[in-house]
Order: structure tokens, then sequence, then C-alpha cells
């Protein structure tokens, strides 16, 4: 016996009492697996006890509520798309508008930046082209040197006295 057929026994036992052959294949099935014993006896359990249960009067308008209750279900399957939609533009759409002003701050603000740059670099040529000579670029051939004796700790006494 296999699981399926385990199965089979399991669902049959809930209709009603099994033949002693299907119990004889049972005890086979709970020699070979034994922690199965203890699911089956719950389950038998729960079914002499449902057994013990009165039956329920059906109402006289049963049918007539199970055929309004598709209906709402057909019903409510066809919503969700137009539910769909509108979560659309009620979740996405003040999303993506707050993203867009965010971004056009954002684009707002850099162009002020690069604007203000241009203005001091303009003002920046206007001021070197006003002045009306500047040092040639002869003057920093002699660079190193000039670094170089500036560099000296203190005064340059040699220097003082071939001044006088």
């Amino acid at each position: 016996m296999n699981e399926s057929d385990y199965n089979l026994l399991q669902e049959k036992s809930w209709r009603g009492k099994l033949t002693p052959a299907e119990e004889a294949s049972l005890r086979a099935w709970f020699a070979e697996h034994p922690e199965a014993e203890t699911g089956w006896d719950m389950d038998s359990h729960l079914t002499r006890a449902l057994e013990k249960l009165p039956d329920v009067p059906v109402p006289g308008n049963f049918t007539a509520r199970v055929l309004q209750a598709v209906d709402r279900e057909a019903s409510a399957a066809a919503r969700p798309r137009k539910n769909r939609v509108t979560w659309f533009l009620r979740s996405l759409l003040p999303r993506t508008a707050v993203v867009a002003v965010v971004l056009a701050a954002g684009l707002l603000t850099y162009h002020e930046h690069t604007t203000a740059q241009r203005q001091k670099l303009v003002q920046g040529v206007k001021v070197v082209s006003g002045v009306s000579s500047l040092p040639s670029p002869e003057i920093l051939q002699d660079f190193d040197t000039i670094r170089q004796i500036s560099t000296t700790p203190g005064p340059d006494q040699e220097l003082i006295a071939l001044m006088k």
C-alpha cells in the first residue's frame, strides 16, 4: 500500500466504516509507518464527534442565498480592474507629482548655481581686461631661482651690505 491508498482509506473512513480487508491493509501501513497512526486516531475521534452532532435544518431560502453569494463574487471579480485604475490614480499619481516637483526644484537650483558661476567668471575677465599692463610671461622664467632665494631664513646680510 502506498500513500495515495492510505489517503483514499482515510477519506472512506470519513464517510463510513471500513471493510475488514481495508482495516487489515491499514494495520500493515501503520506497521511500516507508526507516525501515521497518531494522526489517524485523532482523525477518527474527530469523525465520531462530528457524527454525534445533530443535523442542522437548512433554511428555506438557502438556494437563493447561495446564488446571491455567487452573483456577488462574480461582480466582485469584475470590479478589481476598476479599483486597480483608481488605486493607481490615488497612490501613484501624487507620488509622481512630488517627484516631479523635487526634480524641477533640483534642476532650477543647478541652473541658478551654474549661472552664478558664469557671472563670477565674467566679472573676473572684466577685471583682468581692465588692467592696462600685465607682466609678460618672461618674468616667470626665473621663478624657481626667486623662490629659492625667498626660502632662506632671515635677511641676506651679504645682499644688504652690497646695497649700501
